[in-house]
């Protein structure tokens, strides 16, 4: 006969998901409290353009969603243009250029991760970003709160394979240090650290200092390597000249 009671396994499945579920809650909302000490409550409704490196790059919004473009300083006719809802295109001198898939992909990825990092921490609420909440952890004399962020392949990209860790300081709730292995280009590991914050109208924009270290470190060893100046600099991620556009 079949019991009435569940079993011991179905009661340990129950309070495991339970705990995974209420750790995801904990992170969505440290996330949330970053994005508002940064700000960014309403970056997406926000017209911007910020210079990086040789790009000119805008973010706007229009009626579908949001619209990511960038000119090269040198080729400024040549608009490359990536839509939240109806992908990539690019145009010269306004008319649209054919490309195959698989070069659309690549400047499709190159336009999105600019953005993606020139936008945290409000990236971390894109849908396919899935967070855990981590340990505390003691980095140059301070307590951050880790979160780690992998992404489901449906709306993580080319690099949804790609993992994450954040930490947010435990008091204030910026995001001052992130780690990610990636797997492109046969594969390494990146340690960033937030340098030059400035608010600009209210909206608190930062720069990184960008580190490397050899390809198979784990990302939980990489802050205790960067206090001991064991990661090697790499270069600065530096986003200048950034404008509000008035609507």
């Amino acid at each position: 006969m079949k019991s009435l009671y569940p079993s011991v396994f179905t009661i340990s499945l129950f309070l495991l998901l339970a705990c995974q579920n209420s750790k995801n809650l904990s992170a969505e909302a440290l996330i949330e409290a970053s994005v508002e000490a940064h700000g960014m409550n309403e970056f997406n409704k926000k017209a911007i353009e910020f210079q990086f490196r040789n790009y000119r790059y805008s973010q706007t919004q229009d009626k579908q969603g949001l619209v990511y473009t960038r000119r090269k300083n040198t080729t400024p006719n040549i608009l490359d243009l990536l839509h939240s809802k109806n992908g990539f295109q690019r145009t010269l001198a306004g008319e649209k250029v054919a490309l195959s898939d698989s070069i659309a992909l690549i400047y499709s990825e190159s336009l999105n991760s600019v953005l993606y990092f020139f936008r945290l921490p409000l990236s971390l609420k894109d849908p396919g970003a899935i967070k855990t909440l981590m340990d505390t952890e003691q980095i140059s004399g301070r307590t951050y709160q880790k979160v780690g962020v992998y992404f489901t392949s449906e709306n993580g990209g080319v690099d949804h394979q790609d993992t994450f860790r954040y930490w947010f300081d435990k008091e204030i709730k910026t995001l001052d240090y992130l780690a990610y292995q990636y797997h492109t280009n046969a594969g390494g590991v990146r340690f960033r650290v937030a340098i030059n914050r400035r608010a600009i109208e209210g909206l608190v924009f930062q720069d990184y200092e960008n580190y490397t270290a050899p390809k198979n470190t784990p990302l939980h060893d990489l802050p205790k390597m960067y206090e001991e100046g064991k990661l090697e600099l790499v270069s600065l991620i530096a986003n200048d000249s950034i404008t509000l556009i008035k609507s």
